[in-house]
């Protein structure tokens, strides 16, 4: 594995963790200052991004749902930098699968998490919203993509172990 893409990978998982957040910390902001009718950009001394301004043009609701939305996408972003610092990094082409697999999973059960906390409960606010959260916070993060790259000279030793009795 050469350094240049473990540094490569690094320094884009890095940035694209830094944006996320930066992102959701400005909808937040304005989600609370639609919803409260102030303006949180002043109270928290902090100066908004041009590119957030069509948010502050959104009603709350719209501010709420679409939230949802730019999870997924940035579920998606990670899941993309994952998937080519694995084809990059390794030379077994499972770990791909591995890892497309475990994004399904996630989306999977962060989903039935919410829905079964909508219908059942009625609401979005319990444990199945915190469960929700905590597997799309994994899914925006490199830790899957460490941890595949960091196991594949386990799954190569568990076919190439000797089998003396």
């Amino acid at each position: 594995m050469k350094i240049k893409y473990v540094v490569f990978f690094l320094i884009l998982f890095a940035t694209a963790g830094y944006s996320r957040e930066r992102f959701f910390e400005h909808l937040n902001l304005i989600m609370a200052g639609v919803y409260h009718g102030t303006d949180f950009y002043i109270e928290a001394a902090i100066k908004r991004p041009a590119i957030m301004d069509v948010f502050s043009t959104w009603q709350y609701p719209t501010l709420y749902y679409s939230k949802y939305f730019f999870t997924v996408i940035w579920m998606s972003v990670f899941y993309a930098i994952s998937y080519f610092a694995l084809k990059k990094m390794t030379s077994t082409p499972v770990l791909i699968r591995f890892l497309t697999g475990t994004y399904i999973v996630m989306l999977v059960l962060a989903a039935l998490s919410m829905v079964y906390g909508y219908f059942v409960n009625g609401n979005l606010d319990k444990d199945e919203y915190t469960l929700s959260r905590w597997l799309m916070g994994i899914a925006q993060s490199p830790i899957i993509c460490l941890i595949l790259t960091a196991s594949e000279q386990l799954y190569k030793k568990s076919f190439n172990h000797d089998t003396k009795g």
